[in-house]
């Protein structure tokens, strides 16, 4: 039985530490009005959260660590994928922008909320035992389409039109497949693709 929060720090957590530090990038990025980093951060986020679950089951591990882990990658998944994608989003908005920034905090909120009610959900329904599909857009996912948005420099008003309906497929009753094998190869390269964007985004 681990004996302090110290103990918790676990190889089999390590994907899920960098996706946390990727949203955190992603967060400093903005910052900096670099659209381009904040946009790769989150996608190599999703990248990592798409496998930790898959590397952690590499280690043999007790009840107690594997339940924390679960913990973990939730607690990971509303920083790197709630809180940071709209952060960098108001970060990122034109400032002179005909939207009024309030609109963009109170949509950013809704995410937010939406995504966190949505983990919660995930978390409970995950103790009755593993399901082969999601109910909701999954957080990584609402994510990503922030992130892939971000490649065509969106005015404002689409920024919130793409917070809004993300956060509403969080929550929404939709029945999605989980991606195994070839579906989870194709569903992998989207996040690729984005880091790819960006990068030449940079670079350009």
């Amino acid at each position: 039985m681990m004996q302090s929060p110290l103990d918790a720090f676990d190889r089999r957590n390590l994907l899920t530490y960098v996706s946390l530090l990727c949203g955190m990038i992603a967060v400093a990025g903005a910052v900096d009005g670099s659209a381009p980093i904040a946009g790769m951060a989150i996608a190599a986020a999703v990248v990592a959260d798409t496998f930790d679950g898959r590397f952690a089951r590499l280690f043999n591990s007790s009840l107690e660590r594997r339940e924390i882990g679960i913990q973990l990658d939730s607690l990971a998944d509303v920083v790197a994928f709630g809180v940071a994608p709209v952060l960098c989003a108001i970060l990122l908005a034109d400032p002179h922008g005909l939207l009024p920034r309030a609109m963009l905090w109170s949509s950013a909120f809704v995410y937010v909320a939406s995504g966190m009610t949505r983990l919660a959900f995930f978390n409970v329904r995950t103790v009755a035992g593993p399901s082969a599909e999601f109910i909701g857009v999954p957080v990584p996912v609402a994510a990503l389409i922030w992130s892939s948005t971000l490649l065509a420099h969106p005015a404002s008003l689409v920024t919130a039109l793409v917070i809004l309906t993300s956060a509403a497929g969080m929550v929404a009753p939709l029945r999605i497949s989980r991606p195994r094998g070839f579906g989870l190869a194709v569903f992998t390269c989207w996040p690729l693709a984005v880091v790819i964007g960006h990068l030449l985004t940079v670079s350009s």
